[in-house]
């Protein structure tokens, strides 16, 4: 058996037919990594009980635990627990009096249904542990097989990590191990790679790279000074790329450094269709510093709100650098606002033209005096483009703030 390993499991027909993204196991894996667990394999199956007996069959006696995600509803495709008592060769039992600590939270309008799903949410197989559900009627499990502990949980996210916690604070935290993350925007990976490939050929396996749209994360993980030699050393090279040390996003990167200057900021959304402001609205205190952002899909509206002239977009183009900086300004003017950027452009998967493919994207930033901007020609499908599309704008107005940030320090000390 592997020491201090782990199998998680996650169950559900909608994961496998893509309805819904699995989420729980990858939140436990690191979780579980940081209490000195080595996370061997993943799986993600569907309702089916044969696959998760063969599962089960094939990592039990192998790894010190196992974590089953979902399939404990009151439905009939709800079968994790008919597949554990049939891997086990135990009959399911009902438990009661831990089901009644669930329904007794509930008011007694509710409770009707709840009684209705007793005989399936209250049974379990015989021998196994009952796990409290704080906040829902999904009665969790554990039983130990082979020196395996197997945990079964429901797959709604907000019970799975509730009920996690009760595994998480019975395991000691691995002292000896530690992560560090360090957000890097406006790098491609490849190129990321090359520019700290020293560092990763020292260290191959303590970094790790986590890329999503303009944003790649490099991974470290070891021990606690080695973490914070490394963490400093990318930091340094990429200084003026590297979101500030526990930043999680730009959105909140952007927050906190436009309310250190007391700057407010707007955007003007074409294709995105509101993206921007939406993920800036999700950061607590984005009101502090966020106005509004207008979303201007037809030329029309780009005209009438922004105040786009009308030469510009049947001489040059709605999408074009003229009209992208024509609506940066008008929202700017209509936002009263400091700082103000812009997106418009061809989401596809129709509307390009030989000159415009789809994936044609043209920016502007205002900030203060100064403005900016530029055209990029983006890959992917319709979402892909429009995701890459709001997370330049967002990199735009982070650093325009900085180089404010960085006069007004600058005149600060003169």
């Amino acid at each position: 058996m592997i020491e201090k390993s782990a199998v998680l499991i996650a169950v559900g027909d909608e994961l496998i037919l893509g309805l819904k993204k699995e989420a729980n196991a990858y939140w436990l894996s690191r979780e579980l990594v940081l209490h000195g667990y080595d996370v061997v394999a993943l799986e993600v199956i569907g309702d089916d009980e044969e696959v998760l007996v063969d599962l089960l069959n094939r990592w039990a006696g192998k790894v010190t635990l196992i974590v089953i995600s979902g399939g404990l509803g009151p439905t009939h495709d709800d079968r994790t627990r008919e597949a554990l008592a049939k891997f086990l060769n135990l009959p399911l039992v009902r438990d009661d009096e831990a089901y009644d600590q669930i329904i007794a939270r509930y008011p007694l309008e509710s409770r009707e249904n709840l009684e209705r799903s007793r005989e399936k949410q209250a049974s379990m197989p015989k021998g196994a542990r009952p796990i409290h559900n704080p906040l829902g009627s999904a009665l969790g499990f554990a039983i130990t097989v082979k020196e395996t502990e197997i945990f079964a949980l429901p797959g709604v996210p907000e019970e799975f990590k509730a009920m996690a916690k009760h595994l998480l604070d019975s395991l000691e935290k691995e002292a000896l191990l530690h992560f560090a993350l360090c957000k890097v925007i406006g790098w491609p990976e490849v190129q990321l790679k090359d520019r700290i490939a020293d560092i990763v050929q020292r260290y191959p396996a303590n970094i790790m790279f986590l890329p999503e749209p303009n944003v790649v994360t490099v991974a470290i993980r070891g021990s606690e000074s080695l973490v914070s030699s490394l963490q400093a050393e990318i930091r340094g090279i990429l200084e003026n790329d590297v979101l500030p040390e526990g930043v999680d996003n730009l959105e909140e990167a952007i927050i906190n450094l436009a309310s250190k200057l007391d700057i407010n900021i707007a955007f003007a959304e074409s294709c995105t269709g509101g993206m921007v402001g939406e993920s800036i609205t999700k950061v607590p205190g984005a009101s502090s510093v966020f106005v509004g952002s207008a979303v201007c899909y037809s030329n029309q509206a780009k005209e009438t709100v922004l105040g786009v002239p009308k030469e510009v977009i049947e001489k040059i183009g709605a999408v074009s650098e003229e009209c992208a900086l024509a609506m940066a300004r008008g929202a700017a003017n209509l936002f009263e606002t400091d700082c103000s950027a812009s997106i418009t452009g061809i989401a596809g998967p129709s509307g390009g033209s030989l000159h415009k493919p789809v994936g044609t994207v043209c920016f502007a930033v205002t900030c203060l005096q100064n403005h900016r901007t530029w055209t990029r020609h983006l890959q992917g499908d319709r979402e892909m483009i429009r995701l890459w599309s709001n997370n330049i704008a967002l990199e735009a107005v982070w650093r325009e703030l900085k180089k404010l940030d960085g006069k007004r320090r600058s005149e600060g000390s003169n």
